[in-house]
């Protein structure tokens, strides 16, 4: 038994695709709105990386923005619109729906705002 738990324990340390930033990197808007997703999925929404955001993840895996700066330009659901965690505050309303499988990448809980 105690084999399986130290064989599993590993699998805890680390961060979860589609989740929150959070490694050393992860400052501003990379730690308040990022997301760890794979490059190539960060790219087809023409969001920007940086890596050391997602501790642990494969090395295709890093913290994306979309629609916030230092892309400010995206707008992925429209004029001044940006990806972000519904769990913040949104300061226009948000887009629901049509989602690219949405406009932004992530699950239910990562959606555009539109400002």
């Amino acid at each position: 038994m105690y084999t399986i738990a130290l064989l599993l324990f590993p699998l805890t340390s680390l961060a979860t695709l589609n989740g929150h930033c959070s490694g050393s990197k992860a400052v501003d808007n990379y730690k308040t709105s990022g997301i760890c997703i794979r490059t190539s999925t960060c790219n087809d929404y023409h969001g920007e990386y940086i890596s050391g955001a997602c501790p642990n993840d494969p090395n295709d895996v890093k913290c994306c923005i979309v629609g916030k700066y230092p892309n400010a330009g995206t707008n992925p659901c429209g004029q001044y619109s940006v990806c972000d965690w519904t769990a913040n505050a949104c300061g226009g309303s948000w887009k629901t729906g049509l989602t690219r499988v949405g406009y932004c990448p992530g699950g239910d809980n990562y959606k555009c705002c539109k400002i």
